[in-house]
């Protein structure tokens, strides 16, 4: 019967299992200290035993669908020297005194809990304990810190909207590896500036590469917080500054179009006397909502060699090409908009470790842009010139980890946008988080590489 022991991973030699009882879906196995004399670490006399305290713990080895329950026989010894009169109990190195949980079994817990998707409550149901005891467990052993600043360190925002307090909560990223270095209560000043004025000068000298957004306070903290640094606006941002005035263009023209469609069908139904007004989808409003990747979507990353399609707007065949010319059509200025996007697309995949050659294209392209003739570039070429080093330093190349390889990479919020995206589905997953300390807790926990554990 005591092979069962190393089965259940107890660690200890000195124990043996009395007896083992099923009762439906529990298993009972009662396991006590083997019997040895024991002598007083007071004075050395002998001690006698008083009798057997029964206790229980929950073991998760080996359950194959049963809930394992550990009957821990702990005899209490007493020493026979009336004048010490020392008092003491059998310990068991797989259960902590007074815990209802074996030590194996919270380091299963833990380990559950590195998966996101694992809540308190799904763990407590894993386990066969309390949600109150995984959050015990997860408390008393995680105790996540802030891991050092690096060279190059990544910041961004995470809507979380815990409380008024606590609505963007501020990520800070380690470039060359992707662990979170640390999670912080807010973006407001009030928040970041002791957070940062906190960290040693020495550790804040260190920083060479700051990569955010074009959000100017993050800008700004080059010059606050990290002298030796300079800020790097993602390259990632920057496209999307464009793109999202292209889409609130083909929106504006969408609401156009089926304001014209709906009207047109009005006066058709007041000149045949008829209150049923249908709105026919018009070619115009049925590209736009359908197909704005001819103008969002890289012309390099469209598909021009799918087959036809049936199309059941149209009724027949139709492939991208057609597609693209229909939608190209609408208005006399998406051609241009369309190759003015390309240009910036271009620009901005190549140059990756020139610089200084990278300087000279954006020069040329804010000019292209300020003579378009077109508001959104006109604008798009204000805020590039705004903010021209900062992103003609995202050409700059430096280490990063990919796949446990060391590879050299354009310095962007990329590997940030994972890890926020991991932010928001802790929210959700967990059904949102009133406590920040607790919310930081966890995610640290879950998305670093190593998290330590304390004993």
């Amino acid at each position: 019967m005591n092979d069962i022991l190393q089965l259940l991973d107890l660690e200890d030699e000195e124990i043996k299992v009395l007896d083992i009882s099923t009762d439906g879906d529990t298993k009972t196995i009662t396991v006590e200290k083997q019997l040895s004399e024991h002598f007083c670490p007071v004075c050395g006399f002998k001690m006698y035993s008083r009798g057997i305290k029964t206790r229980t713990a929950r073991h998760q080895i080996l359950q194959d669908g049963y809930k394992l329950i550990l009957k821990i026989k702990q005899r209490r010894w007493r020493c026979s020297n009336l004048e010490c009169n020392y008092d003491v109990s059998d310990s068991f190195s797989f259960v902590s005194k007074s815990k209802q949980t074996t030590n194996t079994t919270e380091l299963m817990v833990l380990n559950a809990l590195l998966n996101l998707d694992n809540t308190f409550s799904s763990v407590s149901r894993q386990f066969n304990i309390t949600a109150a005891q995984v959050i015990n467990i997860f408390e008393k052993h995680v105790k996540m810190k802030r891991l050092p600043l690096t060279e190059a360190i990544s910041i961004d925002e995470v809507y979380l909207d815990m409380d008024p307090q606590c609505k963007y909560v501020l990520v800070i990223q380690d470039f060359r590896t992707g662990d979170a270095i640390d999670l912080v209560i807010s973006r407001q000043n009030k928040d970041t500036e002791p957070y940062f004025d906190g960290i040693p000068m020495e550790e804040r000298n260190n920083v060479k590469y700051l990569i955010s957004d074009m959000y100017n306070p993050y800008i700004s903290y080059v010059d606050k917080y990290f002298p030796y640094a300079v800020s790097i606006v993602d390259s990632f941002h920057v496209m999307q500054w464009i793109i999202r005035k292209i889409d609130m263009f083909i929106r504006f023209l969408l609401r156009q179009y089926r304001d014209r469609d709906r009207q047109e069908a009005e006066a058709k139904a007041a000149q045949s006397y008829s209150s049923d007004v249908r709105v026919h989808v018009s070619d115009e409003v049925y590209l736009l909502e359908n197909h704005k990747w001819v103008m969002l979507k890289n012309e390099g990353s469209i598909d021009y060699s799918s087959p036809p399609r049936w199309n059941p707007h149209y009724r027949y065949y139709i492939d991208s090409y057609q597609i693209e010319a229909r939608f190209l059509a609408i208005h006399e200025d998406f051609p241009k908009i369309r190759d003015m996007k390309e240009l910036y697309v271009q620009f901005n995949s190549r140059n990756a470790g020139n610089p200084l050659q990278a300087a000279t294209e954006l020069d040329e392209l804010i000019d292209v842009y300020a003579d378009s003739q077109l508001e959104m570039f006109e604008e798009f070429s204000k805020t590039l010139k705004r903010y021209r080093q900062p992103i003609i330093n995202s050409f700059i190349m430096e280490e990063r980890i990919i796949k446990g390889e060391v590879r050299l990479s354009r310095l962007s919020n990329g590997p940030m946008e994972s890890l926020n995206r991991k932010a928001k589905d802790l929210k959700r997953i967990c059904r949102g988080f009133t406590n920040f300390d607790h919310l930081r807790n966890r995610f640290l926990f879950t998305t670093r590489k190593t998290p330590t554990i304390n004993n």
